[in-house]
């Protein structure tokens, strides 16, 4: 795709320029290292550094020209020079107008809340896939034809609208996304038109970076507010925040829940260490549900999703059916063996999903449950004593161990976490290297027992202040159960 700059630029607001307009370019990076020949670089001012320092780099590597909040330098007159005076938002409206805004060419679905974005996105992108094309983007990655990785929830804006375009010209015409908090705050999706947005449920995460619970909330609500008249809002009328979401929103809106009155919700359901079963009441009659999910998150999970199939006009059966066929999602409450006893792998690192995992576990089975667990490093350190306290007192054994240490101490963390261990519990362990917790906790296991292995569920990788390295709990266990049965 090739395009004039000055057709970018249109309704822009643009603060001074030097160079040609029609200048023609090939695609956009804020990646210095990723320029190719006759790209546009954006040179994002971040927190810790400003990326116009790699503009060297990118005349090495042929960009001819640079968007930027920066005064033009002289050193560098031979790029189109473009200086605005917001960086992010600019950003996003240029990719979305490069890739020709394919979002108001297809039908976009994301999904935002704490915990159970990637189940939902799951559910729905597979049962919309046996109507027509869909594509999803989100924590496992981005997928339509091809499977991308990617190693954010939500990916940048040129990034996200070159998929989406891509996408379009191979057929697919619905988009299933998770948009995180993060994304939202730092406009990766401004300017994308959302048919619906769903929400989950709310508890504390990622105060790094956002610093409050409002800000972070407040970020997570203007998916909401940026709806139009005509689009859909999907609401869990059971989380607390439903009543401020309804407050901000202008446009058409669905409730679902278990708890309180709704829309879409759910009766005569029982939760088994095998799955789900559950009738759900639906203004288009009763869903019969049976599936290999598990637990009462994954319920809710469900609902969400079901309600956002009705608005799409899938027919009941599929609905059912597809419900059935799902497996278990990768690293969500993800059996990975079954034998004298259980293991789970669950990516829950808040005490909000910590809480929803054990709780669910315990209405599905009153066996003892061992859990291996810890907190990321160099982010939100408020919850650290939040999941040792709901640990402590929903779990009857508990492994702290490393989860992503990143810069800080492992010792450092745990120590936080044990702050919120409630008064009098000693069953616990402490063992930094997490190969050697998941492995005290298998020799605990007893006849009967669930062991519960959380934080990391798909992560294949785990990582330290000056590493990264190749570690899957999933492997781990597979491997010392594989010793242990020879």
């Amino acid at each position: 795709m090739i395009k004039k700059i000055l057709d970018l630029l249109k309704n822009i607001d643009v603060i001074e320029y030097r160079g040609n307009l029609n200048t023609k370019i090939t695609g956009i990076s804020i990646d210095s290292r990723k320029i190719e020949r006759d790209n546009l670089f954006f040179a994002i001012k971040g927190n810790n550094f400003d990326s116009i320092i790699f503009l060297e780099e990118v005349v090495k590597r042929g960009g001819n020209s640079v968007i930027t909040i920066n005064e033009f330098d002289e050193k560098y007159n031979n790029l189109v020079w473009i200086r605005i005076d917001n960086d992010r938002e600019t950003l996003a409206r240029i990719s979305s107008c490069f890739f020709d805004n394919p979002s108001k060419k297809s039908y976009l679905i994301g999904i935002t809340g704490t915990n159970g974005k990637t189940t939902t996105l799951s559910i729905i992108s597979h049962i919309l896939n046996m109507v027509e094309k869909t594509a999803y983007i989100g924590t496992l990655g981005m997928k339509s034809d091809k499977f991308v990785k990617t190693h954010l929830t939500t990916p940048e804006s040129p990034d996200l609208n070159k998929f989406m375009y891509e996408s379009i010209n191979k057929g697919y015409k619905n988009f299933v996304m998770e948009v995180s908090s993060v994304a939202l705050k730092l406009k990766r999706v401004h300017s994308l038109s959302f048919s619906q947005a769903i929400f989950t449920n709310l508890s504390g995460d990622h105060l790094d970076f956002h610093k409050t619970m409002e800000d972070y909330f407040d970020s997570k609500l203007q998916l909401f507010r940026d709806l139009e008249p005509d689009k859909w809002a999907v609401l869990n009328v059971d989380d607390d925040s439903f009543k401020d979401i309804i407050n901000v929103i202008n446009c058409r809106y669905v409730t679902y829940g278990i708890k309180n009155k709704a829309d879409i919700y759910a009766k005569d359901y029982e939760f088994g260490i095998d799955g789900i079963n559950a009738n759900v009441i639906t203004p288009i009659g009763k869903i019969r549900v049976k599936s290999k999910l598990r637990g009462k998150f994954n319920l809710m999970n469900i609902l969400a999703a079901i309600s956002s199939l009705i608005l799409k006009h899938v027919d009941i059966e599929i609905i059912e059916k597809g419900l059935e066929e799902i497996s278990p999602i990768r690293g969500r409450l993800e059996p990975v063996y079954d034998g004298k006893f259980k293991v789970f792998i669950d990516y829950a690192h808040t005490d909000g999903a910590l809480y929803s995992l054990l709780k669910s576990i315990r209405e599905m089975s009153k066996s003892r449950i061992i859990l291996v667990f810890g907190a990321g490093g160099s982010r939100d350190k408020t919850k650290r004593p939040r999941m040792g306290k709901v640990a402590s007192e929903n779990a009857d054994y508990l492994v702290i161990t490393s989860d992503n240490p990143r810069k800080e101490d492992p010792m450092d963390i745990i120590n936080d976490i044990l702050k919120g261990i409630s008064n009098g519990f000693t069953d616990y362990k402490i063992e930094v290297d997490r190969e050697k917790a998941i492995r005290i906790a298998l020799e605990i296991a007893e006849q009967g027992d669930i062991v519960v292995i959380a934080g990391k569920g798909h992560e294949d990788y785990q990582i330290f202040k000056e590493r990264t390295i190749h570690f899957d709990d999933k492997e781990v266990v597979e491997k010392i159960m594989e010793i242990n049965n020879a």
